[in-house]
């Protein structure tokens, strides 16, 4: 089971493409020789071009379904590449072709494999072209020419294999890299604005818990005198130990997400309003009783400001929601900061 799951491509509509693409090669090329072929062949009878009209509709067959396939539908995935490489070599057979133009198609399958599979798959393909290349000459070449055409096709087909795979597997990991990057906060370690949009689209649809979801907005006090009295390498360290409070204070499930500047989204899923009044007075009272450590040493006070959300009191989507944590927010550093409002206490 677990081999098939290796038979899965990386991008299912990127290998429908390339299946597509290698299909239309496939056609072209053999509708364009078969006649050649023919005439070449004598006595061949109307094997060549019988075998290009089944070839066309083949590949026009694998290209539909390629299409078609579900990400689910591990069997048929792992299945038709292999059947690809049968066909090559029962068509190579009927034809008595061995000749290079023959062997070269085995390089499809291997392109395939190596461009869209991971390294089990397309060391899994790249096999089975080997194979494949090793019947069609074994059987219709003596020994000798088999053993020098199976050497120098071998040789190019796994040095295509391991370059593209490498090059895939260096680019997914390209990929993972500016993916974490895109959603994780370089100086904190909180999530990005991109995740908070994400679970709260989640958390706000139809499959929400009956508790609710709630928004923390939270704000530093005075943060801008902390950089203009310390600098904003000083500031910059308040943000890294305020984002280990919240972190520990964090459940499974939420998301702390740094909007910007000294600004601070909490998202709770599957909190009541009660719950969340709670959870954000305690994060001000572990803010408050803290110790921010800056520059050699030097401990200051830190206060926070927060407002509070709840949806689907205050909002059914994080746009409502927002807004309405923002308002409280705003209501909180009017009356004094170091203080928490709830959107649906206010007048």
């Amino acid at each position: 089971m677990r081999l098939l799951e290796h038979m899965l491509p990386r991008d299912h509509r990127a290998a429908a493409r390339t299946v597509t693409a290698l299909c239309a090669v496939a056609v072209v090329v053999t509708v364009a020789y078969a006649p050649l072929a023919a005439q070449q062949g004598g006595d061949a009878g109307p094997w060549p071009l019988l075998l290009a009209g089944t070839t066309v509709v083949l590949v026009a067959v694998m290209s539909c379904l390629a299409h078609f396939f579900s990400h689910a539908n591990t069997v048929a995935w792992a299945a038709c590449p292999l059947l690809a490489v049968a066909a090559i070599v029962v068509i190579d057979l009927l034809t008595h072709d061995a000749s290079v133009a023959a062997q070269i198609f085995f390089l499809f399958p291997t392109l395939y494999g190596a461009s869209l599979l991971r390294r089990t798959g397309a060391a899994v393909m790249t096999g089975a072209a080997l194979v494949g290349e090793l019947v069609v000459v074994a059987v219709q070449l003596p020994m000798k020419e088999a053993v020098i055409d199976f050497g120098y096709v071998s040789a190019a087909l796994v040095t295509t294999a391991v370059f593209l795979t490498r090059a895939g597997e260096r680019q997914e990991a390209l990929v993972a890299r500016l993916e974490r990057q895109a959603a994780i906060d370089p100086l904190t370690g909180l999530f990005t604005r991109r995740v908070l949009d994400e679970a709260a689209t989640s958390a706000l649809s139809g499959a929400r818990s009956d508790d609710g979801t709630a928004l923390v907005l939270l704000d530093v006090d005075k943060f801008k005198c902390v950089n203009d009295v310390h600098g904003h390498p000083a500031g910059d360290q308040v943000l890294v130990q305020l984002a280990e409070v919240l972190q520990s204070r964090s459940r499974r499930g939420d998301v702390v997400c740094r909007m910007g500047g000294d600004e601070i989204a909490l998202l709770l899923p599957g909190c009541s309003a009660s719950t969340a009044r709670r959870r954000a007075e305690a994060i001000m009272a572990d803010v408050q009783a803290g110790s921010f450590l800056i520059g050699d040493g030097l401990v200051v006070t830190v206060s926070v400001s927060l407002g509070v959300a709840h949806s689907p009191t205050d909002g059914d989507n994080l746009r409502s929601l927002y807004e309405a944590a923002d308002a409280a927010l705003y209501d909180a550093k009017r009356s004094g900061r170091n203080r928490m409002t709830v959107a649906s206490d206010r007048v």
